[in-house]
């Protein structure tokens, strides 16, 4: 398969998440969110790490040492989510909360730290192969 292809076929699951984040965003409720106490902000966490995940996924760990290969995806999801916050604000019904933006920040360094943790498991076990 194409390299270039291939390289850019790796973003569509990120790409994916934050148009479907984008769009809930805009919706003023979303009637099938979980009503037990910290649901909202355990959902943010979730989807932002996945979110992480996936462009750290895009990126293919690019950067030099582990540091960047964390610290990039985590830093553009928490900028994801502090454009996520402002976009909710002018959405009726909705509104802009720090304490989201948290959760957003927290789900992208997860989500790093857990891409980390799988491409290095994948690393370790090619290399047994």
């Amino acid at each position: 398969m194409n390299t270039k292809l291939l390289s850019i076929a790796r973003w569509i699951p990120a790409v994916a998440i934050a148009v479907t984040s984008c769009t809930l965003s805009s919706m003023p409720t979303i009637e099938s969110m979980p009503t037990f106490f910290g649901a909202d902000k355990l959902v943010h966490t979730v989807c932002f790490g996945g979110l992480a995940f996936w462009i750290a996924f895009g990126f293919n760990g690019a950067g030099r040492d582990r540091w960047t290969k964390w610290a990039i995806p985590a830093i553009l999801t928490s900028v994801y989510g502090i454009a996520d916050e402002l976009h909710q604000s002018f959405t009726p019904g909705r509104s802009c909360s720090v304490y989201d933006w948290i959760a957003d920040t927290l789900g992208g360094a997860l989500g790093s730290l857990a891409y980390l943790w799988v491409a290095t498991l994948f690393l370790k076990l090619r290399r047994k192969a």
